[in-house]
C-alpha cells in the first residue's frame, strides 16, 4: 500500500441536496469489467434523460454500495435540476432525492485505472488520524462515491480529475 499521503488532497465538505437520476448495477471486481459496466449505465442514464427532456445538472458519479472479491454493486447517477412533468421512472432508471450531508472529499488526477492507488493513499491518510483501524472499518463512509469533473472521451488521461466523497456520519 502507498503510505506517502502529503500532497493527497482533500477536505471536509458540505454536499447539498441533490435530485439524481440513477440506475443500479453490478458487475464481477475486475477493472475492465466495472469500467464496462459503468458505461453501460451510463448509457442508460443519458437515454432517459434524451427521452424526458432533462437535462444534467451536475458531474456524474458512481456510489458504489458493495465491494467484495466476488464483484461490484453501484449505482450510477447524474444529477438533474428538477423533475419535469413528463418524466417518470423507467425499468433501468429512476428518479431520487438525497439530503444535504457531510464527507471528506479527496481528489484523484489521472486515469481511471489508477484510482486504486488514491484509495490505497487515502486509507494511509485514515489509518494515520485513527479514521480506520481495519479494512472492516471503511463501512463507516459509506455510501462512497466517486464524481466524474470531465469527459474521458475529450480529456487526456493525464488530465481526468476525480473526486471521491466518503460520507461523514
Amino acid at each position: 500500500m502507498t503510505t506517502d499521503v502529503t500532497d493527497l488532497e482533500n477536505m471536509e465538505v458540505t454536499v447539498p441536496a441533490t435530485r439524481l437520476a440513477e440506475c443500479h448495477a453490478s458487475s464481477a471486481a475486475e477493472s475492465s469489467a466495472i469500467s464496462a459496466a459503468v458505461g453501460t449505465a451510463f448509457q442508460k442514464i443519458q437515454a432517459f434523460l434524451n427521452a424526458s427532456g432533462i437535462p444534467a445538472a451536475g458531474a456524474p458519479r458512481v456510489v458504489y454500495t458493495e465491494w467484495s472479491p466476488a464483484g461490484v454493486k453501484f449505482t450510477a447517477a447524474v444529477p438533474i435540476p428538477a423533475m419535469p412533468p413528463n418524466a417518470s421512472d423507467d425499468a433501468d432508471v429512476s428518479i431520487r432525492a438525497t439530503d444535504e450531508s457531510r464527507a471528506l472529499r479527496f481528489v484523484h488526477h489521472g486515469p481511471y485505472r489508477d484510482v486504486r492507488n488514491t484509495y490505497d493513499r487515502i486509507e494511509a491518510w485514515l489509518r494515520a488520524r485513527g479514521g480506520i483501524k481495519t479494512s472492516a472499518d471503511w463501512a463507516r463512509y459509506s455510501p462512497m462515491w466517486e464524481e466524474y469533473l470531465n469527459d474521458p472521451a475529450t480529456t487526456p488521461e493525464s488530465e481526468l480529475i476525480t473526486r471521491i466523497y466518503l460520507t461523514l456520519r
